[in-house]
């Protein structure tokens, strides 16, 4: 089982963005209870996503912190190859999410056997067949950096 980290719940979880912070932790907390050896896994864009921010305000403290955890050891970082684009562009056309959601759709349902749980806290991605949402908080749409 692999848990699936949309670039908002990383965000979230590195930068301790209240209150989402202790829900994100508790949904993994959660999750790994139900699924103990559960490996977590993120998408190429989510570095991105997440980076954007802290160098465009010279937060190196920041940089350093997602830096560190992107090169965990037991972190898996799904590439965004021709056959995840290709999926993208049918959850894109399905679904009507925007683009980058579609690339990390089509990212977490890439993810190697086991199954993957996709924890986020935006409601649209319950539009994509397959992907087994975790949500938390109560926002549709909230978006990352």
């Amino acid at each position: 089982m692999t848990i699936f980290l949309d670039a908002c719940a990383l965000i979230y979880l590195i930068e301790a963005k209240e209150p989402f912070h202790a829900q994100v932790v508790a949904a993994l907390r959660q999750a790994h209870e139900r699924h103990p050896q559960a490996r977590l896994a993120l998408s190429r864009l989510s570095v991105l996503e997440c980076l954007v921010k802290p160098l465009r305000d010279g937060d190196q403290g920041l940089i350093d912190d997602y830096r560190a955890f992107f090169a965990a050891r037991d972190l898996t970082l799904v590439e965004i190859t021709p056959e995840v684009i290709e999926a993208a562009l049918r959850i894109r056309a399905q679904s009507g999410l925007r683009t980058p959601d579609a690339i990390q759709a089509a990212c977490a349902l890439a993810v190697p056997e086991g199954g993957c749980l996709f924890l986020t806290n935006d409601k649209r991605f319950d539009r994509v067949a397959g992907l087994s949402l975790v949500a938390f908080g109560d926002v549709g749409g909230a978006g990352s950096a």
